[in-house]
């Protein structure tokens, strides 16, 4: 495992036990307001308080836990059904299923993911809810083109051939040699999504259609900080930076999965 992986590791793992355990023994509310507003960071307060006097560095960790369960989230779903759909595509004979499965993968590719997300945060309201099924019914088809890609490689090789010959069922073969070389560079590619997840998430919240106010995520706090920015830069600064080190956690980690796949081919 390269360094730079093994400190994206420690960089993710740091931040989700942050994020479990500053919440639960904060002694502050992080959603109700209190008299001591825009206080500067302190001994008491140590990322200080917002306009509404909440405790920021309570809240910049209990964003970070929302942020990386939708993220998560969005992520798993259509990782787990490309993956599945790619792979079939790639090592079948048949024309129509090929023809017919890159057809649906363009063609969902085609679309911006962002206007379709946006379209349904209009048909169902500001939350979580029409992000997350944005995402599930739009990246399922980055994942399945990816592997559908390497699947093609594999589909020919003498292993795989040799299960054939043997008899082995086409669910044994996908399972026990084609998903072992197709996940790790899906998962290289969903980890790297992960990244833009949780950025797409924090844009669509700082606009107002993503996690409503008072529950704290990282682009809500943003987009309620701005207005006082002139007055108190804190509420602004610390949930940016938390932001910033969690993509280059992911970041790390996403390109040590992918130099990983990239040499082995798991026979």
């Amino acid at each position: 495992m390269p360094p730079s992986m093994k400190f994206g590791i420690a960089i993710m793992l740091l931040m989700i036990i942050l994020s479990i355990v500053v919440p639960a023994f904060s002694p502050y509310d992080t959603r109700r307001g209190g008299p001591d507003a825009n206080l500067p960071p302190s001994g008491e307060y140590w990322f200080g308080t917002d306009h509404l006097g909440r405790d920021v560095f309570a809240r910049t960790f209990e964003a970070a836990r929302i942020d990386i369960i939708l993220a998560a989230a969005a992520v798993s779903v259509p990782l787990l059904v490309g993956t599945i759909v790619g792979s079939i595509i790639g090592i079948t004979r048949s024309r129509l299923v090929q023809n017919a499965g890159d057809l649906a993968i363009e063609v969902i590719n085609s679309f911006p993911t962002l206007i379709i997300v946006i379209a349904l945060v209009a048909a169902f309201g500001r939350g979580t809810r029409g992000i997350l099924l944005g995402l599930f019914i739009t990246a399922w088809a980055r994942y399945a083109k990816v592997a559908r890609a390497r699947a093609l490689i594999i589909r020919d090789m003498d292993y795989l051939e040799a299960g054939r010959c043997l008899g082995y069922s086409r669910a044994r073969i996908l399972g026990r040699h084609v998903a072992p070389n197709v996940f790790p560079l899906t998962l290289a590619y969903a980890v790297s999504d992960f990244v833009v997840v949780i950025l797409a998430v924090a844009g669509l919240s700082f606009l107002g259609a993503g996690v409503q106010p008072p529950t704290p995520e990282w682009g809500a706090m943003l987009n309620d900080a701005r207005l006082h920015i002139f007055r108190a830069w804190w509420p602004v600064l610390f949930p940016g930076i938390m932001l910033s080190i969690t993509a280059l956690g992911v970041s790390l980690i996403a390109q040590g999965i992918g130099r990983r796949a990239s040499e082995n081919l798991v026979g």
